[in-house]
């Protein structure tokens, strides 16, 4: 049964193994509380909904009366994730670190950081142009398609345009330690997001 649990990045920092210094990146998981149980009698398929992220003071009307029917406080999301093993499945049920199993692998995803409108060698990582003799275009995309044949831009072709802002999937990232008390999940590398940002940690 795979597990999903919803934490917020806090930033990056070094960890020693043995002689070695690895990269990680810290992820706070507070508890993820069960808001409502989704059944495949009457949904047609069977999930959690909880709440996760940091908490806050407001919300509109509709979004908080599902918190305040399973009594649960106000948070940052809601979130829809698989039965977890282990967890009674009933409103208020809490969601834990301890659920994930540091002998295993997992997947990281999250909301890559959003960089506006990019030029092509930002975006796409071209070469750029001459930067001597006068030229005026080195960061320019150049020649973008023929005049005559097939006198048009296929579809897909890299271009200046909106970068990042993207769902980003992370595969097989080392979990190299976690603090319990402290709802904490410690991950070799980087993951996408900045610091602060929400992310999803699944393993299977």
């Amino acid at each position: 049964m795979a597990v999903a649990l919803y934490g917020t990045k806090l930033g990056m920092t070094r960890v020693y193994d043995g002689e070695e210094a690895v990269p990680v990146t810290v992820i706070q998981c507070l508890p993820n509380e069960v808001v409502e149980v989704k059944t495949p009698e009457k949904h047609g398929f069977a999930a959690l909904k909880v709440a996760v992220g940091r908490r806050r003071r407001k919300l509109n009307k509709p979004i908080a009366g599902e918190y305040q029917k399973a009594k649960v406080a106000f948070r940052e999301a809601l979130r829809e994730v698989p039965v977890a093993p282990g967890i009674e499945a009933k409103p208020g049920a809490q969601l834990t670190v301890a659920l994930l199993d540091a002998s295993k692998r997992c997947d990281v995803v999250g909301i890559s950081k959003g960089r506006g409108f990019a030029g092509v060698m930002k975006r796409h990582n071209f070469a750029g142009q001459y930067a001597s003799h006068g030229h005026m275009g080195e960061r320019r995309p150049g020649s973008i398609g023929a005049r005559m044949d097939p006198a048009r831009i296929d579809p897909g072709h890299p271009m200046a345009g909106h970068y990042g802002h993207e769902r980003v999937t992370v595969r097989n990232l080392r979990i190299m330690s976690i603090d319990p008390e402290n709802h904490l999940v410690v991950v070799k590398g980087a993951v996408p997001g900045p610091n602060g940002g929400l992310v999803e940690i699944k393993q299977a």
